[in-house]
């Protein structure tokens, strides 16, 4: 009797260390799993965050070429053709009064052609030079390629401002008049409207601009369209601001930027 319960004993201790050992056995697998999948996680994280830095990064680096580039043109085009420009129209209006009377409407039609090209030349270099818009105020800006784009363009656009302007940086504020003047130039190029209506909205803390047009809309999934779309966005991600469009064929295209300062 006493050999059985010796037995007896022995087997329950066989059988409580054998429980401990796959306890401890699947307590390290779980250990091991759970460490090789946070390793496995924070390598992703980290390799998304590298992957959005370098995106960030060469957002950045294609904005200050284009901005650098942009700069030139637009001292090219006020120093040089501005002056060019000038000089013909001075040329032109001495001539004017050598010539016999039947002869000086069409000199007139030719120097208020000139004329006209000096001023849209003039304003064209204020949008292209980023130290120009630095000077200015977002609507100011905006209305500027807005009359700029009424006076080429079949579109009928208009701006209309709610709110109190608040302070934008510089260079923010650069970046979203670049975002709002591609989207003004791919409704004239590919929209095919009839008019064109841009609103800004300035709330205590944030900014909502709203462009809308009544073309022919697009497939926001199409991959040559949308790259311009994509492109924006990556824009508007550069000063963390939101960008949103939403487009039906057939019934036009709305693009929404909602933007907050960075606290200071």
């Amino acid at each position: 009797m006493l050999l059985v319960q010796q037995i007896s004993k022995h087997e329950v201790l066989l059988v409580a260390y054998f429980i401990i050992v796959v306890v401890v056995l699947v307590f390290l697998f779980i250990l091991f799993f759970y460490t090789f999948q946070r390793r496995k996680n924070k390598l992703l994280i980290e390799k998304v965050v590298a992957q959005k830095e370098y995106e960030s990064a060469l957002v950045q680096a294609e904005n200050e070429i284009q901005e650098a580039t942009l700069k030139n043109v637009g001292m090219e085009l006020h120093d040089n053709v501005g002056q060019l420009l000038s000089v013909a129209k001075m040329q032109l209006r001495s001539g004017l009064s050598l010539l016999p009377d039947d002869k000086k409407e069409t000199f007139k039609e030719a120097l208020e052609t000139v004329d006209l090209s000096l001023t849209e030349v003039r304003q064209l270099s204020k949008i292209v030079n980023s130290e120009v818009l630095a000077n200015m105020d977002l609507q100011a800006a905006i209305q500027v390629e807005i009359d700029r784009l009424n006076r080429f363009s079949h579109t009928n656009s208009t701006l209309t401002v709610t709110g109190e302007p608040i302070f934008i940086e510089e260079r923010e504020k650069i970046i979203i008049f670049r975002i709002v003047q591609e989207c003004c130039s791919n409704v004239i190029k590919h929209a095919e409207a009839q008019h064109l209506v841009i609103n800004i909205s300035y709330e205590e803390k944030h900014l909502h601009i709203m462009i809308k047009d009544d073309g022919i809309g697009y497939n926001t999934h199409d991959n040559k369209l949308g790259s311009g779309l994509i492109n924006m966005q990556r824009r508007a991600e550069m000063i963390h601001a939101q960008l949103v469009a939403h487009s039906k064929q057939g019934h036009g295209t709305e693009i929404t930027l909602t933007y907050q300062p960075s606290p200071k």
